[in-house]
């Protein structure tokens, strides 16, 4: 097994150890799920919150930055220049936006193994997988999972959600219910994280394209991952479920802390005066670099003045 194999699977042992230890103070499976899943994501709110700061400041910034390309197209050096000084100053780097997502994915995969590890453990299907169980022996998790008993709000954790649904009767409400909240929660944290960040009146043609798009995201992906977790066994859907209901009460905080994003704009940043086709790029565009205040710099100016 290789080095980067070998940490993934460590990272699969001491999450399948923090189940365990949670199960030692609740004996639920299920609440120990969500007890998990809210521990990594408390864990993880410093890198979402840079992550939503980082990609913030990009969208701040983009009429500065069509603003830069324009000035400096014959200038390709400076105009790199420029750009990486406006997104500096206005915290927008990438590493912000890209490190969070490359921490937290690991982690989301190495849960997801685990949970299928456990399914297969109460189903008796770890042979048929050719794979160990992650479970410690000796644990009263692992001895709840071998007996399968691993039930939760009228659901069976280690069952398919195919099958809870399909065997019909009363039995299958809860399992209905699981999927319904799952999706309807991802809808839910995407149509608010949208909602009033477009003004159809403000936008431009392209910006009118760029809407469409996001809006068919918004219906179709949260349909997309019901129909994978249609597979999926029901502790995952609960897992899932869970970390979608933690964003949304994690977007409310992330907004009443910084406010909400602050619609495109078609127009020139901060308000200012567009810039007259007949001034030319030559000298004048030089000039006007120097005259011209950064709209970045002038907020980080307000900021200091408050």
């Amino acid at each position: 097994m290789s080095f980067l194999g070998d940490l993934f699977h460590s990272l699969q042992e001491l999450l399948a150890f923090g189940l365990e230890r949670f199960y030692d103070l609740i004996p639920s499976f299920g609440i120990n799920i969500i007890m998990l899943t809210l521990t990594i994501n408390f864990i993880l709110f410093p890198l979402t919150l840079r992550q939503t700061r980082s990609t913030r400041a990009f969208q701040e910034i983009q009429p500065e930055i069509k603003r830069i390309q324009k000035e400096y197209k014959d200038d390709p050096e400076t105009m790199q220049k420029e750009l990486m000084r406006t997104q500096r100053e206005a915290g927008a780097t990438p590493g912000g936006c890209l490190l969070p997502i490359l921490v937290q994915s690991p982690i989301w995969f190495a849960l997801f193994r685990v949970l299928r590890n456990i399914s297969w453990t109460a189903n008796g299907q770890l042979e048929q997988f050719n794979t160990e169980p992650l479970l410690h022996a000796g644990t009263a998790l692992r001895a709840a999972v071998e007996r399968n008993d691993i039930d939760f709000l009228g659901m069976h954790l280690g069952t398919n959600m195919s099958e809870g649904i399909t065997a019909g009767g009363w039995g299958a409400l809860p399992y209905i219910s699981m999927l319904v909240l799952m999706v309807a929660s991802q809808y839910f944290q995407q149509w608010h994280a949208q909602r009033g960040q477009t003004k159809k009146s403000d936008l431009t043609q392209q910006q009118r394209q760029q809407q469409q798009t996001q809006q068919l995201i918004t219906r179709g992906l949260p349909l997309f991952i019901g129909f994978v977790s249609w597979n999926f066994p029901a502790g995952l859907v609960l897992y899932w479920a869970t970390s979608n209901l933690f964003r949304v009460g994690q977007q409310f905080a992330l907004f009443a802390i910084d406010g909400r994003p602050t619609p495109p704009s078609s127009g020139p940043p901060d308000g200012g005066s567009p810039k007259n086709p007949d001034d030319g790029d030559g000298d004048n565009g030089s000039s006007a670099k120097g005259s011209k205040p950064h709209p970045v710099s002038q907020k980080k100016q307000r900021r200091r003045r408050k």
